[in-house]
Protein backbone atom coordinates (compact mmCIF):
# COMPACT_ATOMS: atom_id res chain seq x y z
CA UNK A 1 0.00 0.00 0.00
CA UNK A 2 2.97 2.61 -1.09
CA UNK A 3 -0.04 5.02 -1.74
CA UNK A 4 -1.73 4.63 1.75
CA UNK A 5 -4.71 3.99 -0.40
CA UNK A 6 -7.01 0.82 1.67
CA UNK A 7 -6.91 -2.07 -0.50
CA UNK A 8 -10.32 -3.97 -1.18
CA UNK A 9 -13.65 -3.20 -3.18
CA UNK A 10 -17.32 -2.44 -2.55
CA UNK A 11 -18.14 -5.74 -2.21
CA UNK A 12 -15.60 -7.08 0.56
CA UNK A 13 -14.99 -3.57 2.08
CA UNK A 14 -11.88 -1.96 3.15
CA UNK A 15 -8.78 -4.59 3.72
CA UNK A 16 -8.18 -3.95 7.74
CA UNK A 17 -5.49 -6.16 7.83
CA UNK A 18 -3.23 -3.84 4.82
CA UNK A 19 -4.80 -0.86 6.44
CA UNK A 20 -3.25 -1.62 9.86
CA UNK A 21 0.14 -1.78 8.33
CA UNK A 22 0.18 2.05 7.74
CA UNK A 23 0.27 2.33 11.51
CA UNK A 24 4.01 1.32 12.25
CA UNK A 25 3.81 1.96 16.00
CA UNK A 26 1.49 -1.24 15.89
CA UNK A 27 4.06 -3.86 15.23
CA UNK A 28 5.47 -2.93 18.26
CA UNK A 29 2.54 -1.60 20.66
CA UNK A 30 -0.78 -2.72 21.61
CA UNK A 31 -2.51 0.86 21.88
CA UNK A 32 -5.74 1.44 22.98
CA UNK A 33 -5.48 4.40 23.92
CA UNK A 34 -6.95 6.91 20.68
CA UNK A 35 -9.08 8.66 23.40
CA UNK A 36 -5.68 10.77 24.39
CA UNK A 37 -3.76 10.73 21.08
CA UNK A 38 -3.90 9.18 17.38
CA UNK A 39 -0.39 6.91 16.48
CA UNK A 40 0.58 8.58 13.22
CA UNK A 41 -0.18 6.50 9.98
CA UNK A 42 2.26 6.29 6.94
CA UNK A 43 0.26 9.24 5.50
CA UNK A 44 1.09 11.46 8.44
CA UNK A 45 5.08 10.71 7.86
CA UNK A 46 4.42 11.42 4.13
CA UNK A 47 2.81 14.76 4.60
CA UNK A 48 5.85 15.91 7.06
CA UNK A 49 8.45 15.24 4.97
CA UNK A 50 6.56 16.97 1.40
CA UNK A 51 6.24 19.73 3.74
CA UNK A 52 9.75 19.97 4.49
CA UNK A 53 11.12 19.14 1.04
CA UNK A 54 9.04 22.09 -0.71
CA UNK A 55 10.38 24.46 2.31
CA UNK A 56 14.26 23.05 1.45
CA UNK A 57 13.70 22.83 -2.29
CA UNK A 58 11.35 25.57 -3.50
CA UNK A 59 11.70 28.26 -0.76
CA UNK A 60 7.98 26.74 0.31
CA UNK A 61 6.42 28.22 -2.36
CA UNK A 62 3.99 24.78 -1.72
CA UNK A 63 4.16 24.49 1.84
CA UNK A 64 2.76 28.05 2.82
CA UNK A 65 0.48 28.17 0.17
CA UNK A 66 -3.25 29.37 1.06
CA UNK A 67 -4.42 27.73 -1.54
CA UNK A 68 -3.46 24.48 -0.16
CA UNK A 69 -5.48 26.03 3.23
CA UNK A 70 -8.38 26.30 1.21
CA UNK A 71 -8.57 22.42 -0.73
CA UNK A 72 -7.69 21.47 3.21
CA UNK A 73 -10.72 23.39 4.40
CA UNK A 74 -13.12 21.70 1.44
CA UNK A 75 -11.46 18.29 1.92
CA UNK A 76 -12.18 18.59 5.38
CA UNK A 77 -15.70 19.45 4.92
CA UNK A 78 -16.58 16.82 2.31
CA UNK A 79 -15.36 14.35 4.57
CA UNK A 80 -16.95 15.67 8.11
CA UNK A 81 -20.29 16.74 6.24
CA UNK A 82 -20.17 20.82 5.74
CA UNK A 83 -19.52 23.49 3.73
CA UNK A 84 -16.42 24.61 3.48
CA UNK A 85 -17.37 27.91 4.99
CA UNK A 86 -18.73 26.68 7.87
CA UNK A 87 -15.06 25.26 9.00
CA UNK A 88 -12.46 26.99 10.28
CA UNK A 89 -8.77 26.32 11.63
CA UNK A 90 -7.96 26.30 15.35
CA UNK A 91 -4.93 24.72 17.69
CA UNK A 92 -7.03 22.55 19.63
CA UNK A 93 -10.48 21.43 20.47
CA UNK A 94 -10.23 24.10 23.74
CA UNK A 95 -9.60 27.02 20.82
CA UNK A 96 -12.60 26.41 19.02
CA UNK A 97 -14.76 26.31 22.58
CA UNK A 98 -13.67 29.15 23.73
CA UNK A 99 -14.43 31.03 20.30
CA UNK A 100 -18.22 29.92 21.23
CA UNK A 101 -18.23 30.43 25.02
CA UNK A 102 -17.19 34.23 23.79
CA UNK A 103 -19.13 34.50 20.95
CA UNK A 104 -22.55 35.07 22.30
CA UNK A 105 -24.55 38.24 24.11
CA UNK A 106 -25.72 36.56 27.12
CA UNK A 107 -26.85 39.40 29.89
CA UNK A 108 -26.98 38.54 33.56
CA UNK A 109 -29.75 36.60 34.59
CA UNK A 110 -29.07 34.28 31.73
CA UNK A 111 -27.60 30.75 31.90
CA UNK A 112 -25.16 28.37 30.03
CA UNK A 113 -26.08 24.08 30.51
CA UNK A 114 -23.31 21.91 30.81
CA UNK A 115 -22.59 18.32 32.62
CA UNK A 116 -21.07 17.08 35.20
CA UNK A 117 -19.56 14.70 32.56
CA UNK A 118 -17.47 17.20 31.04
CA UNK A 119 -13.68 17.91 29.92
CA UNK A 120 -12.48 20.31 32.26
CA UNK A 121 -11.85 22.44 29.22
CA UNK A 122 -14.94 22.51 28.29
CA UNK A 123 -15.97 23.86 31.96
CA UNK A 124 -13.25 26.94 32.20
CA UNK A 125 -13.98 28.31 29.00
CA UNK A 126 -17.87 29.47 30.98
CA UNK A 127 -16.96 30.30 33.71
CA UNK A 128 -16.00 33.93 32.75
CA UNK A 129 -19.82 34.41 32.38
CA UNK A 130 -20.42 34.12 36.19
CA UNK A 131 -18.46 37.11 37.19
CA UNK A 132 -21.55 39.07 34.51
CA UNK A 133 -23.95 37.96 36.60
CA UNK A 134 -24.47 34.52 33.90
CA UNK A 135 -25.31 30.99 35.98
CA UNK A 136 -23.62 28.13 35.09
CA UNK A 137 -25.84 25.14 35.37
CA UNK A 138 -25.08 21.46 35.29
CA UNK A 139 -27.34 18.40 33.72
CA UNK A 140 -26.79 15.73 36.48
CA UNK A 141 -25.46 12.21 34.73
CA UNK A 142 -27.77 9.27 35.46
CA UNK A 143 -25.37 6.04 36.27
CA UNK A 144 -23.35 7.20 33.50
CA UNK A 145 -25.82 8.44 30.89
CA UNK A 146 -27.28 11.82 29.59
CA UNK A 147 -30.66 11.08 28.17
CA UNK A 148 -32.20 14.08 27.34
CA UNK A 149 -34.46 14.61 29.94
CA UNK A 150 -31.19 15.90 31.72
CA UNK A 151 -30.77 18.31 30.01
CA UNK A 152 -34.58 19.88 29.67
CA UNK A 153 -34.87 19.62 33.61
CA UNK A 154 -31.60 21.98 33.72
CA UNK A 155 -33.04 24.25 30.81
CA UNK A 156 -35.72 27.29 31.38
CA UNK A 157 -36.54 30.52 29.96
CA UNK A 158 -33.69 32.05 30.16
CA UNK A 159 -31.28 28.94 28.75
CA UNK A 160 -29.22 30.66 26.32
CA UNK A 161 -26.59 27.81 25.51
CA UNK A 162 -26.38 24.16 25.89
CA UNK A 163 -22.51 22.72 26.02
CA UNK A 164 -21.97 19.19 25.88
CA UNK A 165 -19.20 16.29 24.72
CA UNK A 166 -20.42 14.37 21.85
CA UNK A 167 -18.66 11.86 23.19
CA UNK A 168 -17.85 11.50 26.76
CA UNK A 169 -13.93 11.60 27.93
CA UNK A 170 -14.57 8.83 30.24
CA UNK A 171 -17.09 5.84 30.45
CA UNK A 172 -17.52 6.70 26.41
CA UNK A 173 -21.39 7.77 26.65
CA UNK A 174 -22.64 9.24 23.21
CA UNK A 175 -25.06 12.31 23.56
CA UNK A 176 -27.87 11.93 21.35
CA UNK A 177 -27.12 15.68 19.47
CA UNK A 178 -30.02 15.67 17.19
CA UNK A 179 -32.48 14.78 19.88
CA UNK A 180 -30.84 17.57 21.72
CA UNK A 181 -30.15 20.22 19.06
CA UNK A 182 -34.00 19.96 18.44
CA UNK A 183 -34.69 20.76 22.18
CA UNK A 184 -32.51 24.00 21.92
CA UNK A 185 -34.44 25.24 18.75
CA UNK A 186 -37.38 24.85 20.41
CA UNK A 187 -36.25 26.75 23.67
CA UNK A 188 -34.16 29.44 21.79
CA UNK A 189 -31.19 28.29 22.93
CA UNK A 190 -27.50 27.16 21.26
CA UNK A 191 -26.03 23.78 21.43
CA UNK A 192 -22.05 24.02 21.57
CA UNK A 193 -20.17 20.84 21.06
CA UNK A 194 -17.28 19.21 22.27
CA UNK A 195 -16.92 16.97 19.38
CA UNK A 196 -12.98 15.85 19.56
CA UNK A 197 -14.20 12.48 20.91
CA UNK A 198 -16.73 11.67 17.91
CA UNK A 199 -15.09 13.38 14.85
CA UNK A 200 -13.58 11.35 12.66
CA UNK A 201 -15.08 8.19 14.16
CA UNK A 202 -18.55 8.69 14.30
CA UNK A 203 -20.22 8.97 10.36
CA UNK A 204 -23.33 11.25 11.24
CA UNK A 205 -22.60 14.56 9.07
CA UNK A 206 -21.56 17.21 11.07
CA UNK A 207 -24.48 19.57 9.31
CA UNK A 208 -26.75 16.95 10.64
CA UNK A 209 -26.11 17.21 14.42
CA UNK A 210 -28.49 19.72 15.52
CA UNK A 211 -25.49 21.95 16.81
CA UNK A 212 -24.75 25.54 16.53
CA UNK A 213 -21.34 24.71 16.89
CA UNK A 214 -18.86 21.57 17.31
CA UNK A 215 -14.91 21.66 18.16
CA UNK A 216 -12.69 19.34 17.58
CA UNK A 217 -8.91 18.74 18.08
CA UNK A 218 -7.34 17.14 15.08
CA UNK A 219 -4.85 14.59 17.39
CA UNK A 220 -7.20 11.81 17.75
CA UNK A 221 -9.48 10.37 15.15
CA UNK A 222 -8.91 13.16 12.13
CA UNK A 223 -5.16 11.73 12.51
CA UNK A 224 -3.67 14.91 12.71
CA UNK A 225 -0.92 16.63 14.68
CA UNK A 226 -1.12 18.10 18.03
CA UNK A 227 -1.72 21.85 17.52
CA UNK A 228 -4.58 21.74 14.96
CA UNK A 229 -7.69 21.74 15.21
CA UNK A 230 -11.19 22.52 13.97
CA UNK A 231 -14.38 24.08 14.63
CA UNK A 232 -17.42 24.20 12.48
CA UNK A 233 -19.90 26.35 12.67
CA UNK A 234 -22.95 26.76 10.92
CA UNK A 235 -23.20 29.07 8.10
CA UNK A 236 -25.82 30.96 9.55
CA UNK A 237 -23.80 32.29 12.77
CA UNK A 238 -20.73 32.63 11.31
CA UNK A 239 -21.26 36.18 10.88
CA UNK A 240 -22.95 37.02 14.20
CA UNK A 241 -20.69 35.34 16.56
CA UNK A 242 -18.46 38.10 18.58
CA UNK A 243 -14.83 37.51 17.74
CA UNK A 244 -11.56 39.24 18.91
CA UNK A 245 -9.84 38.31 15.82
CA UNK A 246 -8.69 39.98 12.57
CA UNK A 247 -11.75 39.76 10.12
CA UNK A 248 -15.02 41.82 11.08
CA UNK A 249 -18.42 40.22 9.58
CA UNK A 250 -18.69 40.21 5.74
CA UNK A 251 -15.14 40.32 4.80
CA UNK A 252 -14.15 41.30 2.02
CA UNK A 253 -14.10 38.16 -0.32
CA UNK A 254 -10.77 36.18 -1.45
CA UNK A 255 -10.72 35.95 -4.86
CA UNK A 256 -7.53 35.95 -6.08
CA UNK A 257 -5.80 37.31 -3.32
CA UNK A 258 -3.21 34.85 -3.04
CA UNK A 259 -1.95 35.92 -6.11
CA UNK A 260 -2.05 39.52 -5.53
CA UNK A 261 -0.84 39.76 -1.62
CA UNK A 262 1.42 38.58 0.61
CA UNK A 263 -1.02 38.79 3.22
CA UNK A 264 -2.89 36.11 1.52
CA UNK A 265 -3.32 34.14 4.42
CA UNK A 266 -5.03 36.80 6.12
CA UNK A 267 -7.51 37.36 3.11
CA UNK A 268 -8.52 34.07 2.53
CA UNK A 269 -8.65 32.99 6.48
CA UNK A 270 -11.88 32.10 7.69
CA UNK A 271 -13.49 34.99 9.78
CA UNK A 272 -12.47 33.04 13.30
CA UNK A 273 -8.77 32.67 12.14
CA UNK A 274 -6.00 35.10 12.95
CA UNK A 275 -2.57 35.54 11.30
CA UNK A 276 -0.81 32.50 10.04
CA UNK A 277 -1.82 28.92 10.15
CA UNK A 278 -0.70 26.15 10.73
CA UNK A 279 0.61 25.10 7.52
CA UNK A 280 2.32 21.86 8.62
CA UNK A 281 -0.74 20.54 10.56
CA UNK A 282 -3.24 21.58 7.89
CA UNK A 283 -0.84 19.52 5.60
CA UNK A 284 -0.90 16.75 7.55
CA UNK A 285 -4.90 17.42 8.13
CA UNK A 286 -5.26 17.21 4.06
CA UNK A 287 -3.85 13.80 3.80
CA UNK A 288 -5.21 12.30 7.26
CA UNK A 289 -8.87 13.66 5.46
CA UNK A 290 -7.58 11.50 1.93
CA UNK A 291 -7.03 8.74 4.16
CA UNK A 292 -10.13 8.94 5.62
CA UNK A 293 -12.47 9.23 3.18
CA UNK A 294 -10.78 6.31 1.09
CA UNK A 295 -11.28 4.39 3.83
CA UNK A 296 -15.27 5.76 4.50
CA UNK A 297 -16.52 7.20 7.86
CA UNK A 298 -19.06 4.29 7.71
CA UNK A 299 -16.57 1.28 7.54
CA UNK A 300 -14.76 3.04 10.22
CA UNK A 301 -18.08 3.20 12.50
CA UNK A 302 -18.67 -0.11 11.84
CA UNK A 303 -15.46 -1.59 12.45
CA UNK A 304 -15.26 0.58 15.69
CA UNK A 305 -18.94 -0.65 16.69
CA UNK A 306 -17.36 -4.52 15.93
CA UNK A 307 -14.42 -4.17 17.90
CA UNK A 308 -15.73 -2.12 20.81
CA UNK A 309 -18.65 -4.76 20.97
CA UNK A 310 -16.25 -7.76 20.97
CA UNK A 311 -14.04 -6.15 23.90
CA UNK A 312 -17.27 -5.38 25.96
CA UNK A 313 -17.98 -9.65 25.57
CA UNK A 314 -14.59 -9.95 26.21
CA UNK A 315 -14.23 -7.84 29.93
CA UNK A 316 -17.69 -9.61 30.41
CA UNK A 317 -16.32 -13.34 30.33
CA UNK A 318 -13.75 -12.05 32.39
CA UNK A 319 -15.54 -10.56 35.33
CA UNK A 320 -14.42 -7.36 34.61
CA UNK A 321 -17.34 -4.18 35.01
CA UNK A 322 -17.53 -1.26 33.26
CA UNK A 323 -19.56 2.02 32.93
CA UNK A 324 -19.77 1.94 29.13
CA UNK A 325 -23.23 1.40 28.11
CA UNK A 326 -24.10 -2.02 25.90
CA UNK A 327 -26.00 0.08 22.91
CA UNK A 328 -24.10 1.22 20.45
CA UNK A 329 -26.03 4.22 19.90
CA UNK A 330 -25.26 5.31 23.65
CA UNK A 331 -21.25 4.68 23.14
CA UNK A 332 -18.45 5.26 21.02
CA UNK A 333 -14.80 4.41 20.84
CA UNK A 334 -14.43 4.36 24.48
CA UNK A 335 -15.03 1.40 26.89
CA UNK A 336 -14.13 2.06 30.79
CA UNK A 337 -12.78 -0.28 33.31
CA UNK A 338 -13.69 -0.75 36.81
CA UNK A 339 -10.32 -1.93 38.40
CA UNK A 340 -8.12 -1.16 41.77
CA UNK A 341 -5.63 0.92 41.41
CA UNK A 342 -6.02 1.69 37.96
CA UNK A 343 -3.02 4.08 37.48
CA UNK A 344 -0.50 1.39 38.67
CA UNK A 345 -2.07 -0.96 36.74
CA UNK A 346 -1.63 1.24 33.23
CA UNK A 347 1.37 1.79 34.53
CA UNK A 348 2.07 -2.22 34.48
CA UNK A 349 -0.07 -3.14 31.24
CA UNK A 350 2.57 -0.69 29.27
CA UNK A 351 5.59 -1.77 30.81
CA UNK A 352 5.03 -5.56 31.36
CA UNK A 353 2.67 -6.27 28.15
CA UNK A 354 3.52 -3.40 26.24
CA UNK A 355 -0.38 -2.60 25.99
CA UNK A 356 -1.23 1.06 26.13
CA UNK A 357 -4.04 2.14 27.85
CA UNK A 358 -5.22 6.01 29.87
CA UNK A 359 -6.86 6.50 33.70
CA UNK A 360 -9.98 8.70 33.56
CA UNK A 361 -12.02 9.75 36.27
CA UNK A 362 -10.80 6.32 38.29
CA UNK A 363 -11.02 3.99 35.90
CA UNK A 364 -9.09 2.20 33.04
CA UNK A 365 -9.91 3.64 29.69
CA UNK A 366 -9.62 1.37 26.36
CA UNK A 367 -10.39 3.28 23.69
CA UNK A 368 -9.78 1.52 19.57
CA UNK A 369 -10.00 3.15 16.29
CA UNK A 370 -10.09 1.10 12.97
CA UNK A 371 -6.90 0.08 12.56
CA UNK A 372 -6.99 -2.07 16.06
CA UNK A 373 -7.72 -5.66 15.29
CA UNK A 374 -9.57 -8.63 17.75
CA UNK A 375 -5.97 -9.68 18.44
CA UNK A 376 -5.45 -6.56 20.58
CA UNK A 377 -8.50 -7.05 22.48
CA UNK A 378 -7.95 -10.08 23.33
CA UNK A 379 -3.79 -9.62 23.99
CA UNK A 380 -5.29 -6.60 26.09
CA UNK A 381 -8.16 -8.56 28.14
CA UNK A 382 -5.65 -11.41 29.12
CA UNK A 383 -2.97 -8.94 30.32
CA UNK A 384 -5.56 -7.36 32.94
CA UNK A 385 -6.54 -10.74 33.79
CA UNK A 386 -2.91 -11.51 34.71
CA UNK A 387 -2.27 -8.71 36.91
CA UNK A 388 -5.73 -8.54 38.46
CA UNK A 389 -5.51 -12.24 39.64
CA UNK A 390 -6.97 -12.41 43.26
CA UNK A 391 -7.64 -9.13 43.56
CA UNK A 392 -11.28 -7.77 44.30
CA UNK A 393 -13.08 -5.25 41.91
CA UNK A 394 -14.40 -1.60 43.25
CA UNK A 395 -17.71 -0.93 43.35
CA UNK A 396 -19.67 0.47 40.85
CA UNK A 397 -20.37 4.04 40.41
CA UNK A 398 -20.77 6.50 37.69
CA UNK A 399 -18.55 9.40 37.17
CA UNK A 400 -19.44 12.73 38.13
CA UNK A 401 -18.03 16.44 37.78
CA UNK A 402 -18.89 19.27 40.23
Amino acid sequence: MSDGSPEGNEMSGPDWKSIRSEFPTLAKWTYLDCARKTIPPRCQERAMQDYTRDVYENAGADAWSAVNVAETRAAMAQLLGAKPSEIAFTKNTTEGLNIAAHGFDLRPGDNVVLTDLEHVANVWVWKHWEAKGVEVRFARNREGRLPLEAFVEKMDGRTRVVSTAYVTYGNGYRVNLPELGRACRERGARLVVDGVQGIGILAERLDALGADVISSGGHKGLLGLTGSGIVYCREELVNQLRTDFVKQPAAEPAGLAHVNSQFDYVRTAHRFEGGNPNFLGIRVFRQGAEFLRSIGLDSIEQRVRELTTKCLKLLKAAGLDSQTPDVWEERAHIINVLVPDAAQLMERLREKHRVVTNVKDGALRLSMSFYNDEEDLERAVHALKQELRGKPAPARAASARP
